[in-house]
C-alpha cells in the first residue's frame, strides 16, 4: 500500500480527495460551473463539505491534491517551549503571526501551545493586548503618499495659519473661517502638497462658515512638533526663526497674517491674544520689513508702516484672501 493511501485532508482520506477532484474538474469542463456551484455538487454527490476557495484553488490555479506530497506532509520542527512563551506569553504575539513565522498553520501553533500547556488566548483577551491595539490603530492611520518631514515654505503656511484660525490637537485638525473661501482652499491645496492626500471642506450654514476637518495622527504629529500652537501660547517655531529661506520666512508670515492680519488704510497691522507676536518684528527685519509693536491694555498690536515696508511685505509676504490683498495693492497705489 502507497505510505500516503490512508493520509486524512480535512477529514477526507486521500484517495477520496482525488476522486473529489476530478470530478471538480469533470464537472467545470462540461458545464462550466463556478467554484460555488460545484462545492453544492460535491456536497450533494459525496457528502463532503469542501470549501469553494479550495475548488476555486483547483480551478483557476492549478493547485492539485497532493502534487507535492513528498514535502506536503513533512512534519515542522517544533519550537521550544521557552521559545513558545516568550513570543506567545511575553511579547503577546498572535497565533496567526507566529504561523506566518514558522510556516505552518495557525491550528498547529495552537497545538505546539497546548502541548507545552501554554493557556491558549481567547478571541477577546487577544483583541486585548497593546500589540493588536496599535494594529488596529495603524491600520485606521491614511499613510502620506509623498515624503513630508521637510519644512518647505507650504508647511511653513500650515504652520502660520495653526497660529491663528486653525486648531490642532494630537489626532486632527480643524479649521473653521467666514467668507473667505479662497483661504481654506488654499489651505486644503497645501495639505495635499506636502503629504499627498485630499480633504474637503464644507460649507456649514448654521454659522454661515466654510469648515475642514483633517482627521490625520500623523499629520497632527508631524506638525506639532514644530511647537505648541495654542491660541493664547503660540510661539514662532524654532525652525522658522532659524531660517534663512526667504520664502519659508514669507510663507509662515503670510499663513499668520491671513488668520491674524488686517489692512487699514495706511498700515497692515496684527493684534493676536500672544505674546508670541513679539517675535515677528524679527522675522519681518530679515525680510527688510521694518514694524513695530504697540501696547494696549494687556494686549499687544503690530503695525507695520509706509511705502517701502509695505511694498515689501507685498513682495515677500502678502496675503491669500482676496479681500486683504486687495486693500493692500490700493494702499500702496
Amino acid at each position: 500500500m502507497n505510505k500516503y493511501n490512508e493520509l486524512i485532508y480535512n477529514g477526507t482520506p486521500r484517495n477520496e480527495m482525488i476522486e473529489i477532484y476530478k470530478f471538480a474538474i469533470k464537472v467545470r469542463r462540461r458545464h462550466g460551473y463556478g467554484q460555488n456551484r460545484i462545492s453544492q455538487l460535491i456536497k450533494s454527490r459525496f457528502n463532503r463539505d469542501i470549501l469553494s476557495n479550495t475548488v476555486s484553488g483547483w480551478l483557476y490555479s492549478n493547485n492539485i491534491p497532493y502534487n507535492q506530497e513528498e514535502t506536503q506532509f513533512k512534519p515542522k520542527p517544533k519550537p521550544s517551549k521557552k521559545e513558545l512563551y516568550n513570543f506567545y506569553i511575553k511579547k503577546k504575539i498572535s497565533s496567526e503571526k507566529l504561523s506566518n513565522k514558522y510556516k505552518v498553520s495557525t491550528v498547529i501553533v495552537i497545538n505546539w501551545l497546548k502541548s507545552y500547556n501554554i493557556k491558549v488566548r481567547t478571541h477577546k483577551e487577544s483583541m486585548n493586548t497593546d500589540l493588536i491595539k496599535k494594529e488596529l490603530s495603524d491600520q485606521k492611520l491614511i499613510k502620506p503618499s509623498k515624503p513630508y518631514k521637510k519644512l518647505s515654505s507650504e508647511k511653513a503656511y500650515i504652520l502660520g495659519v495653526l497660529c491663528g484660525d486653525a486648531h490642532i490637537n494630537p489626532k486632527s485638525i480643524r479649521f473653521e473661517i467666514r467668507y473667505d473661501e479662497e483661504f481654506i482652499k488654499e489651505f486644503v491645496r497645501y495639505i495635499k502638497k506636502i503629504y499627498g492626500l485630499n480633504y474637503n471642506y464644507h460649507f456649514y450654514k448654521p454659522r454661515n462658515s466654510y469648515v475642514l476637518y483633517v482627521a490625520s495622527k500623523i499629520i497632527s504629529e508631524d506638525l506639532m512638533r514644530y511647537g505648541d500652537f495654542n491660541a493664547y501660547a503660540w510661539k514662532i517655531p524654532k525652525a522658522i526663526l532659524n531660517s534663512n529661506n526667504k520664502k519659508v520666512m514669507g510663507y509662515y508670515l503670510r499663513g499668520l497674517f491671513d488668520s491674524e492680519g488686517h489692512v487699514d488704510y495706511p498700515y497692515v497691522d496684527m493684534s493676536p491674544i500672544s505674546k508670541g507676536i513679539l517675535k515677528i518684528p524679527f522675522l519681518l527685519n530679515k525680510l527688510k520689513i521694518s514694524s513695530k509693536i504697540y501696547k494696549c491694555e494687556k494686549y499687544y498690536y503690530l503695525g507695520i508702516r509706509k511705502q517701502d515696508n509695505l511694498r515689501n511685505f507685498r513682495k515677500l509676504v502678502n496675503f491669500t484672501i482676496i479681500r486683504k490683498k486687495d486693500k493692500l495693492d490700493s494702499i500702496i497705489k
